[in-house]
């Protein structure tokens, strides 16, 4: 058996995370560790670009919060243990997880699409896929956003790029299932988008579109607001 590649190169690490009922703090005093605390910290590792918070459109939605923040080189990626999960100014007492129920993803870099240079910032919504295919279908699922889905997106009001991502690890305690969700989307939008608060199929629908989402062993995906830039020029 071969042994597994380094991490390397740039990427995403999504956590969502929720206050379960027994929880004593806040959700406003967990924001603010975010921005306070933990994302300058973040930051100091030098391996971390720009985050940002984001709530979900959709109340009914389970993934209600989320924290993304964008890595520069996964190489380096052992100096993010160093980043401490307590609050030193007494926010709350012990470790952040056992006040919130969470779930880490992080992602590798795959393929940007855009039709023009956006900035570097998040854009104001975003539309999350997050794909398993059957195994063996790996290859038609990444020709099928290569070669038809991004440019159907691409013509969507609003819409401003769409960047993609692999799995490389995940763990944690929030989600439907917790399955494995290997492909990931983020689409962002800006003004005059007509996303609503659910995720639907773009019309029209392709013979191969009906053919990756049939085929497809799990399907997520949420439409998000941003609520706050953390880091650098927030």
């Amino acid at each position: 058996m071969s042994e597994p590649q380094p991490w390397s190169g740039p990427g995403v690490i999504f956590t969502f995370f929720k206050l379960p009922e027994s929880s004593k703090v806040s959700q406003h005093t967990i924001e603010r560790w975010f921005d306070e605390e933990y994302v300058p910290k973040l930051l100091e590792t030098e391996i971390v670009k720009l985050g940002w918070l984001y709530k979900a459109a959709n109340p009914q939605y389970d993934k209600q919060h989320l924290l993304i923040y964008k890595v520069s080189d996964f190489a380096q990626a052992g100096k993010l243990k160093e980043v401490p999960r307590i609050s030193e100014k007494g926010l709350f007492g012990g470790d952040v997880h056992d006040h919130i129920e969470f779930e880490s993803r992080i992602y590798s870099f795959v393929q940007l699409y855009e039709t023009s240079k956006q900035d570097e910032d998040s854009a104001p919504t975003i539309l999350l896929a997050m794909m398993q295919p059957q195994p063996g279908g790996e290859a038609d699922l990444d020709s099928w956003y290569r070669d038809e889905h991004n440019q159907q997106m691409s013509e969507q009001p609003g819409w401003k790029r769409t960047t993609r991502f692999s799995l490389l690890f995940q763990h944690g305690s929030v989600g439907r299932t917790n399955e494995e969700l290997s492909f990931l989307a983020i689409h962002e939008f800006g003004e005059g988008n007509k996303l609503g608060i659910d995720v639907e199929a773009l019309e029209p629908i392709s013979d191969w579109t009906k053919k990756v989402m049939g085929e497809a062993k799990a399907i997520d995906a949420g439409i998000y607001y941003k609520t706050k830039a953390l880091g650098k020029g927030a």
